[in-house]
């Protein structure tokens, strides 16, 4: 009588493993925060000069942010302008203040 050969069904105890979600809770918790504003003190956006290099900075109180620069005069009242308009669409409160 002639071997019986038996195929293994290797597929058989292979599961399919689903894929991770793709979120973080510490991300969604971060944006809850920073869309809040932090603050009701008054916010102004300054350009000063230290020699001939003009610089960028964002005051809330007593606060300020690092200052940007160095830049020509007409670029410092550029970035000047289009901070003012994203803080007034968005708040201050992505800013990091020293």
């Amino acid at each position: 009588m002639p071997p019986v050969h038996q195929e293994l069904d290797i597929n058989s105890d292979v599961r399919t493993v689903a894929r991770a979600q793709n979120y973080s809770t510490i991300v969604k918790f971060i944006n809850e925060i920073a869309g809040k504003e932090p603050d009701e003190t008054p916010t102004s956006v300054e350009i000063f000069a230290n020699g001939s290099n003009w610089y960028c900075q964002v005051r809330r109180g007593d606060k300020k942010t690092r200052p940007l620069g160095p830049y020509s005069k007409q670029q410092a009242e550029r970035i000047r302008d289009a901070r003012r308009k994203l803080i007034a669409t968005k708040g201050t409160s992505r800013l990091l203040f020293e």
